[in-house]
């Protein structure tokens, strides 16, 4: 079974391609696209998915065996990606049309199958397995997979612009995650259905429940609706998700949770990405580039019109952030650099789109939690948000929640100054000839930029910043206009603390009782980064 380390790299590298595939690419061989094959028409409805989760958590849990354990394990990583079933042989095809769904092939990676449904007035079919659905890679081991293997997930092809295989915006695949492209087209952060013990106490492993089953209907004025049944050692769940397109990629999920024990830490609408590092402290030794990320903060708006951005970190080793909220207007992580000088890498960084989660239904009470693992590459998904519930989870609960995910290069609209970039170093000071810094005072030089329209009509003064520290004391804080933004100014101020671990401090900006921007609260270790004196 892989560990959470394993599995992250996984969904983070290999879970999804960074761009369309295109049927042209090189060292594909044909044909594929036979004719898809169903079993018998049973009646479906969302009350019989219900029923099923219901009926399965009273059952005891087994996943489904790896079906085929010497072929899979010799299809790799890049032999998977290049198992392609052409647009033209999926689910609803139509010249250029949206909404035509294809198939992910198992493979090393992706083991265990899940079994695919079309819906159709109320009656389901599920869609057999067959190797002539695929095109494969010269060779490919895939051709010793038995005919009743099932598949690895499927994805979700946008109208053809152009001769080929058209870019997909939507993919299932891998435990319960889901990835769309957003309005930027390019695939980055990804949701998934639940998050089980993510960073738990006592020594409690995290789970990774599965969507087991998908029941699919055609795209029909613009939406599409899938269904998936979830299990996993300690739930069964039901969820549907209403899926529109154009002109942004948005999505309403219901689901009902059934517990089969009790859970310490039930993260819903859980948020997975990556964040390595940043302009924040320096560049990783040895890489090219000066940034390295899918996101860059978490952004919660409360429903009294406040905000709170928290930027990311990449931890030495597991931190955790807690935001205690009563119905939050929404929360979400943000990739705010959109410049591709900060990322210099054609694979597009900067178009990674922002995922933003509206609470409906089942969010009274609770926290929005930020969870950041260590990671020494991009090839992990180090970074997970989501909302739990206040009021203790037990076995046999029957949970409900509604919600909706924006995929977007957008943000969320919000009268008050954003921060665009923070930078920490060491403060210029001048010491006398002969007199060295104290050795156990440990001093940071903190660097903020905002940018908003509540900024430009304002004199900002020192006075005007707040700044709380979990330990230490600030020092000379200066304000000043950004040279390059007229919407934009900067806070700097020093910390001066003899702790070395990590220090979180929150920063507001108001003057005469208003707001002007929101409260920042990031937090940053004494040494990060930052070479010995």
């Amino acid at each position: 079974m892989l560990n959470r380390r394993a599995l992250m790299m996984v969904l983070g590298a290999a879970a999804l391609p960074l761009r369309a595939a295109r049927a042209e690419d090189d060292g594909i061989e044909g044909p594929g696209g036979e004719p898809i094959a169903y079993g018998p028409a049973e009646g479906f409805s969302w009350e019989a998915l219900l029923a099923l989760a219901a009926a399965r958590r009273a059952e005891p849990y087994a996943p489904r065996p790896d079906p085929a354990p010497e072929a899979l394990a010799a299809i790799g990583y890049t032999q998977h990606n290049h198992i392609r079933q052409p647009v033209a042989g999926g689910l609803f095809p139509g010249a250029g049309r949206d909404g035509v769904v294809t198939f992910f092939h198992l493979g090393e990676l992706f083991r265990r199958p899940v079994r695919i449904h079309v819906v159709e007035g109320g009656e389901a079919r599920e869609v057999l397995y067959r190797r002539g659905y695929f095109r494969y890679p010269a060779g490919s081991p895939a051709a010793a997979v038995p005919d009743d293997v099932g598949f690895a997930g499927f994805r979700v092809h946008e109208p053809e612009r152009r001769p080929g295989q058209p870019g997909d915006w939507l993919a299932f695949l891998g435990a319960s995650y889901f990835r769309s492209s957003g309005d930027l087209q390019q695939y980055g952060i990804s949701a998934r259905g639940l998050a089980l013990e993510t960073g738990a106490f006592d020594g409690v492993d995290e789970e990774f429940p599965d969507f087991t089953d998908f029941w699919i209907e055609e795209m029909r004025g613009g939406v599409m609706r899938i269904h998936a049944l979830m299990q996993g050692p300690s739930v069964t769940g039901a969820y549907r998700f209403d899926v529109s397109h154009f002109p942004k990629t948005v999505m309403t999920v219901t689901c009902r949770l059934f517990l089969r024990r009790d859970v310490q830490r039930l993260g819903i609408a859980p948020l997975t990405s990556m964040y390595w590092y940043s302009q924040e402290t320096r560049w990783a030794q040895g890489d090219f580039r000066p940034e390295v990320h899918d996101s860059d903060g978490l952004l919660i708006h409360d429903r009294r019109g406040g905000a709170i951005w928290r930027p990311l970190t990449n931890p030495k080793e597991l931190s955790f952030a807690s935001f205690l909220t009563e119905s939050p207007e929404g929360f979400g992580l943000m990739q705010r650099d959109r410049d591709y000088a900060s990322y210099e890498d054609s694979v597009a960084f900067e178009r990674r789109p922002n995922l933003w989660v509206v609470p409906l239904s089942g969010f009274e009470r609770g926290s929005v939690q930020l969870i950041e693992f260590p990671t020494q590459s991009e090839y992990a998904d180090n970074i997970a948000a989501f909302y739990v519930p206040e009021a203790p989870v037990r076995a046999g609960d029957v949970l409900e929640f509604r919600y909706r995910l924006h995929w977007s290069g957008a943000e969320p609209p919000r009268p008050l100054a954003r921060m665009v970039a923070h930078r920490l170093g060491r403060p210029h000071r001048h010491y006398p000839p002969g007199v060295n810094p104290q050795p156990d005072r440990l001093e940071r030089k903190v660097v903020l930029d905002y940018s908003g329209v509540a900024l430009p009509g304002v004199r900002l003064k020192p006075e005007d910043v707040a700044v709380t520290l979990g330990h230490g004391t600030v020092h000379a804080i200066r304000v000043e206009r950004s040279v390059d933004d007229p919407l934009g100014w900067r806070v700097i101020f020093d910390v001066f603390t003899t702790e070395t671990e990590d220090c979180e401090a929150i920063v507001k900006l108001s003057a005469g009782g208003v707001t002007l921007a929101e409260t920042v609260v990031f937090r940053f270790s004494p040494e990060d980064g930052l070479l010995p004196l």
